[in-house]
């Protein structure tokens, strides 16, 4: 690693003109702050963040929030890449990210607790229950929080358009003519689950279409083998669907593949459609017909907005506000029009 005094020795400079250089001290002339950063540059020094953070009373860390409950970990297909984008950019600010937890060894604490010991920043939350009292301890404190999937005054919220991918679903479906439409939804206390079944029950009555109680299955953790148990239950119905709308793709890949197991076939005898875009779903035969989310872009969004709040003094900037990202279609191989047989 490039040091201070590697780029002392290198410019010609002392190590203390190298570091009022850095730290834009007034009496070094801007020629000199010049060459020493353009040399910084050239040799890829990065200043130390703890140096920083006693001349300037930050820490440079930037606290995450990650629970999940499928037992899938940074492993999870939407939040790992959302994760991905957010620490590529929080990173090339300068700031680290640091995993939060409850209990650290034999002693218990809260992430509140955690957040103050460790001196972060600002906190960015993706986690599968957001209503427990730890949380709430969190959203209430001083510290700035961006969220990823729910709506609380006093954070910031980064969502996919979750009303429009619906729609994008269900006129996807009713356009290929189908009419006995069933949807594989997450658990409905869930910020997520319950929206995505809003817009759906919301969107089959805009089509004038029927909303079977029997068509409404439950995929709780949004995981494949939940989407497989529930689409098993479709298929023991007198008058099955003709097509499934699933909450996640996870949940698509299950529903696929208690078709398959049953001796059926996708989309001869169902069609499924999907909801984030995760890779394994166009990794698999037949490609998932899906909505994409652009994770890319809510963790960049979410990397924007937290480093606005720690710029911003009093942390009120946008406080409250939530800002949708666009989804998209991708049109796979698991739909088909009614009137034709692949």
């Amino acid at each position: 690693m490039v040091t201070i005094k590697d780029v002392s020795k290198a410019s010609g400079y002392s190590v203390t003109t190298v570091s009022k250089a850095l730290n834009n001290y007034p009496d070094i002339a801007k020629t000199t702050k010049e060459r020493i950063i353009g040399l910084c540059n050239q040799m890829g020094y990065v200043p130390n963040s703890s140096a920083r953070s006693l001349k300037t009373a930050h820490s440079f860390t930037i606290g995450v929030v990650f629970e999940e409950n499928t037992n899938k970990g940074l492993q999870h297909p939407v939040f790992s890449q959302i994760l991905e984008s957010f620490k590529t950019k929080v990173e090339k600010e300068g700031y680290d990210i640091l995993f939060l937890a409850r209990k650290i060894g034999n002693q218990n604490g809260s992430y509140l607790q955690h957040s103050i010991r460790k001196q972060v920043e600002a906190i960015l939350v993706l986690c599968a229950d957001f209503n427990t009292p730890e949380m709430e301890e969190l959203y209430h404190s001083e510290l700035p929080v961006v969220m990823i999937d729910f709506n609380i005054n006093s954070a910031i919220t980064i969502i996919s358009d979750n009303e429009t991918g619906v729609n994008q679903a269900v006129d996807h479906l009713v356009n290929n003519g189908h009419t006995q439409i069933a949807h594989i939804h997450g658990d409905l206390e869930s910020f997520i689950g319950g929206q995505r079944k809003e817009f759906f029950e919301k969107r089959m009555r805009y089509h004038s279409l029927p909303l079977r109680d029997d068509y409404l299955a439950n995929g709780t953790y949004f995981s494949k083998e939940e989407g497989y148990e529930a689409m098993k239950k479709l298929m023991t119905l007198t008058d099955p669907p003709t097509a499934v709308f699933c909450a996640s793709d996870m949940l698509a890949i299950g529903a696929m593949d208690a078709i398959k197991e049953a001796g059926k076939k996708v989309p001869d005898d169902f069609s499924i459609i999907g909801f984030d875009g995760i890779d394994l779903s166009q990794l698999i035969t037949p490609r998932l017909t899906t909505i994409l989310q652009d994770t890319e872009a809510l963790g960049k969004l979410a990397a924007d907005h937290l480093l606005a709040l720690i710029d911003d003094s009093s942390h009120n900037i946008h406080q409250g506000k939530t800002i949708t990202v666009d989804t998209k279609l991708l049109d796979g191989e698991t739909t088909r029009h009614l009137s034709k047989r692949k």
